[in-house]
Parts: C-alpha cells; sequence; structure tokens
C-alpha cells in the first residue's frame, strides 16, 4: 500500500511541475494535478461559449453600485490616477461567494523559465506570481491554484468557474491593507487556444487574474482547458 501511495503521489507531483512560461513564449497553466476524478469534475460542465468582448484597456473602474463593491464602510483606494495602491506582497486570498480563504505564497520562475506551481497537497496555499504587480498595483497581479488535490477532487480552486460579475475578491496584503476586487469575467480557454497575451498582459489599472485548470478529460488524464477570473480593483480598507 505506502509503494502504491508513493508511486501514485510522485505522478501527481511531477503533473504539477509543468507551468506557464512567462517569459520567452508564455503558454497554458497546469494547475491540475491529473488525478482521476472520483466522480464527474464541475469543471466540465463549464460553458466554452465565446467570451465577452475584452473591455478597452484603461477604461475606469465601475462605481460601488454597478460593480456591487462593498458598502460606505469600507475606505475606497488612495485617490491616484488609476486608484492604485504601494506595493505590498499579498499574504491571503478570500471569495466569499466560492468558499476560497487561503494563504499566498510568493512564487518565481523555475531555472528553465516554467512558472513555479504551488503545493498540490490538501489545504496548501495558493501563489501569487512574483514578477507580476502586487495586488492592487498598476497592472495585472498574477494568483494561481489548484484545481484538485493529490488526495482529492477539491483543489483551491475548484469551484472558480462559479463566480459571476460583480463577486467579490478579497486580497490582503503584507502592509495590512484589504485589497477589495470585483470580478468583470469568467473566461474559459481550451489550453491549445490560451490567449497568452490577453491574460498575462499588464493593464493600465490595477487588476487581478485568478487562474486554474478545467475540463478534464478521463480519456487522456490531462485538463483540456484554463479557468481565468478578471476582476479590478474597486475599493481597500485596513485589516
Amino acid at each position: 500500500m505506502g509503494t502504491e501511495n508513493s508511486s501514485r503521489r510522485g505522478r501527481f507531483i511531477a503533473s504539477a511541475a509543468a507551468a506557464v512560461l512567462l517569459a520567452g513564449g508564455m503558454t497554458t497553466t497546469a494547475l491540475g494535478l491529473h488525478a482521476e476524478p472520483q466522480a464527474p469534475s464541475a469543471t466540465d460542465t463549464v460553458s466554452t461559449a465565446a467570451p465577452p468582448a475584452l473591455a478597452e484597456a484603461g477604461s475606469p473602474p465601475a462605481s460601488a453600485a454597478e460593480a456591487g463593491s462593498p458598502t460606505a464602510t469600507t475606505i475606497p483606494a488612495p485617490a491616484a490616477p488609476d486608484g492604485a495602491l504601494p506595493a505590498s506582497v499579498p499574504v491571503k486570498v478570500e471569495v466569499p461567494a466560492i468558499g476560497i480563504n487561503s494563504a499566498l505564497l510568493p512564487l518565481g520562475k523555475q531555472a528553465n523559465g516554467e512558472l513555479q506551481t504551488p503545493s498540490g497537497e490538501p489545504g496548501a496555499p495558493g501563489a501569487w506570481y512574483r514578477d507580476s504587480p502586487t495586488p492592487g498595483q498598476t497592472g495585472s497581479s498574477i494568483i494561481l491554484g489548484h484545481v484538485n488535490t493529490t488526495t482529492s477532487d477539491f483543489g483551491l480552486f475548484y469551484r472558480l468557474h462559479e463566480l459571476t460579475p460583480g463577486q467579490s475578491i478579497t486580497l490582503t496584503r503584507a502592509d495590512h491593507t484589504a485589497a477589495v476586487f470585483t470580478v468583470d469575467r469568467v473566461d474559459v480557454y481550451h489550453k491549445a487556444a490560451f490567449p497568452t497575451v490577453e491574460v498575462y498582459r499588464n493593464a493600465d489599472r490595477p487588476e487581478v487574474r485568478l487562474i486554474t485548470c478545467g475540463g478534464y478529460d478521463p480519456a487522456t488524464g490531462e485538463y483540456r482547458d484554463n479557468t481565468v477570473v478578471y476582476a479590478h480593483l474597486t475599493s481597500s480598507h485596513p485589516t
């Protein structure tokens, strides 16, 4: 039994090592551990309809009323041309609508240029790509999480595809500021047609991308898609 578990674990960790090439040719994200699901995965039911048109870069954030942002007790982001916050490393991500409340670790690139991926162990934290802007800075902050774990179908970002426009994402930063983002849209891309530039380019306002895998194919043991949540900063408050 121990040998079997060790072999199974080894396959999961090896598959998690595949990642995003963020320099010299970015590609799709491998954040599914290729475990055969114990039951049909919800990610297989995600609509693959054409995504809505990309918002014009630099368009102003929606108003609090339009975006469903926090109430007046929330302190607005500092007055700046794009409402940006100063740099500060994120330490936690919360997405109440889908039950996410997790620590974050900063991860960089491996020696071969591929992005490091977070641990696939149950309860492991998600990751912030440390060469992207910190959440609340101008640009696109990249947050990664697995869709499953080494022992379960239900990883940190298993329900990411359930998010809808107007829902909130809160990223707590090391400077004890919570940056609150409002979801603009959720897109599902086939890995072979992943729009690298659109996903990873730096926006000219504070935005965040939450990324995971989806679309498990039992015939190949692979995840066919990537789920990407696009959101923009709408407010901030002290923690």
